[in-house]
């Protein structure tokens, strides 16, 4: 245990030296949270209802998914493919952690002091709009939607991490990642409250990973959907979760091959 708190502790020191660009993405990252907000007040003037949301609804919706959204937030894609493209991952296969436990323990670490900046920058958004959205104490909503967030939290590692497999194949995948991220933002309702959309889409969505990123949480923290509905999704994350890892053994079993044959 102690070697893996000294791999946290090293990732989050290293972390420290990029504090510029850690505030730098968290400051445009408010200041688009606060575009979307004020187009939204925009879009409703007049309007009381915009589907199923009152204004405080929406802006509740807004706050709560994007929170969630940027906790979940990380590069782990990137990192993966380096090492393999600069052949560093050779040095890895040497040490006696599976790069895959050490890539995923160091991972956490450098992204610690993003989430608590994340964290606390939407914490002030949330405060100076606190007259404007609606809030939730109820302790059983609150623990189903930390749990779902965790395991959120780890499909969307194990989505990064495949995808920096694809390096073993690609030289470049920041093209796909752009793409999955896009898809995944649009089917999590980033842009915009999937119940918007036909009754068919919402369907199909929670039978994918994306949706309890953004919209099942608020969704949840709003009441417009029950504790049964988020304990089914839940067990749905519980699956994606096996299954993302079943596809990244097979993805690294065949990688690897092709990353030893070239002498890399």
């Amino acid at each position: 245990m102690s070697k893996y708190f000294t791999i946290i502790k090293t990732a989050w020191q290293r972390s420290m030296v990029y504090r510029f660009d850690i505030i730098a993405y968290r400051v445009g990252d408010l200041m688009e949270m606060l575009i979307i907000i004020l187009m939204w007040s925009a879009i409703y003037n007049g309007n009381t209802k915009i589907g199923d949301y009152t204004l405080p609804e929406m802006l509740t919706y807004l706050i709560i998914g994007n929170l969630v959204a940027v906790l979940l937030r990380n590069f782990l894609y990137e990192v993966i493919s380096k090492d393999i493209k600069d052949g560093l991952l050779s040095a890895h296969l040497l040490k006696p952690i599976p790069y895959f436990r050490y890539i995923i323990i160091r991972e956490i670490g450098r992204i610690a002091m993003v989430t608590m900046i994340s964290g606390a920058t939407q914490l002030v958004v949330t405060i100076f709009f606190i007259d404007r959205i609606i809030l939730n104490n109820d302790p059983v909503v609150i623990s189903v939607i930390v749990l779902m967030v965790v395991l959120a939290f780890i499909i969307e590692m194990l989505v990064s991490y495949l995808t920096g497999l694809i390096a073993f194949w690609q030289d470049e995948v920041n093209g796909l990642h752009y793409i999955i991220l896009s898809l995944r933002k649009f089917f999590a309702g980033g842009y915009f409250p999937l119940s918007l959309l036909p009754a068919w889409f919402v369907t199909t969505s929670f039978l994918l990973p994306f949706a309890y990123s953004f919209f099942v949480p608020a969704q949840l923290y709003l009441g417009k959907l029950s504790i049964h509905a988020g304990l089914k999704g839940i067990a749905i994350e519980l699956v994606w979760i096996v299954l993302l890892y079943l596809f990244i053994k097979i993805t690294w079993h065949f990688g690897i091959k092709k990353y030893e044959g070239v002498g890399i």
